[in-house]
This record gives structure tokens, C-alpha cells and sequence, in this order.
């Protein structure tokens, strides 16, 4: 069985966006400390999931609306990046599903109104490394994005 180079390249691209998402979401867990932490990096990458965070506060909905944003994070940006992978149009797409999950985080953040800092006053270790992380990884994607549009458009 061969596999094509578009194959290829789309296996590649959905496996990259699962391993961000998985180094992502470790990097959360840690920023969130065990609640002694901050929750920014949770909401953000895992958005649009994040929105359940703000049902009402019950103990029977708390928990596992954590562990979906947690544990879904990888295939949150799995999709992306198969999208972008798969080239052409599908890029487009990718693109409006960024910017509904840059809007979804931005207001899960601004709607719990928490601070980047811990109980500490000061910034967890784990914010400090996924911040570039994050942007590292957004601005990879986007320029895959802009490379794709610019072929097809």
C-alpha cells in the first residue's frame, strides 16, 4: 500500500495539531496548580469548550466539564490541524474555527474576570512556558493558513 504525498502531509498535519494540543494541555494542568494556579491557559486552549465553565457553579458540573476541556484540548486543535493540512479551501475554514476559538477564550477569560496571577501573587511557572508556546504554535499555524490561501486564492 503507498500513500500519496497529500497523504502524507495530512497524516503529518492532523498528528503535529494533536501533539500541540497534548503539550498544550500539560501545560495547563500545570499553570492551574492544583487550583493554587491560574485557569487562563485552560480556558484558551481549550476553547470553545472553556464556555461550559460558566454553567452554574455545581459540584456535579464542575468536575467533568475540567476534564473535557483537559482531556478534549488535543483533538481541539487536531482539527485545525488536519484542516490545514488537507490545504486549499479547507485552510479558510481552519481559519474562521481560529478565530471562534480565539473569541471563545477571550470571553470565557473575561466573563470569570481571573487573574494571571496565583494564590501566590506572583505567576506560575507553567503560564510563563505555555505563553510562548501558545503563540509559537498560533503564529505556525497562521502562516501555514496565509501559505495555503495564498496558492488557492
Amino acid at each position: 500500500m503507498t500513500y500519496s504525498s497529500e497523504t502524507k502531509r495530512t497524516i503529518a498535519g492532523a498528528v503535529a495539531g494533536l501533539l500541540y494540543g497534548l503539550v498544550l494541555a500539560f501545560l495547563s494542568l500545570g499553570a492551574v496548580g492544583a487550583g493554587h494556579g491560574t485557569p487562563i491557559p485552560l480556558y484558551v486552549s481549550s476553547a470553545p469548550l472553556s464556555v461550559f465553565s460558566l454553567l452554574p457553579d455545581a459540584s456535579s458540573v464542575r468536575e467533568p466539564v475540567f476534564f473535557a476541556m483537559l482531556f478534549a484540548q488535543p483533538l481541539v486543535w487536531l482539527v485545525p490541524g488536519w484542516l490545514v493540512a488537507l490545504g486549499g479551501r479547507k485552510a479558510g475554514i481552519a481559519a474562521g474555527l481560529l478565530a471562534l476559538h480565539y473569541a471563545c477564550g477571550l470571553a470565557v477569560v473575561a466573563m470569570t474576570g481571573v487573574s494571571p496571577r496565583g494564590i501566590a501573587g506572583e505567576l506560575p511557572d507553567f503560564f510563563v512556558i505555555w505563553l510562548p508556546v501558545y503563540f509559537v504554535g498560533q503564529a505556525v499555524l497562521w502562516w501555514q493558513i496565509s501559505r495555503h490561501l495564498r496558492r488557492t486564492g
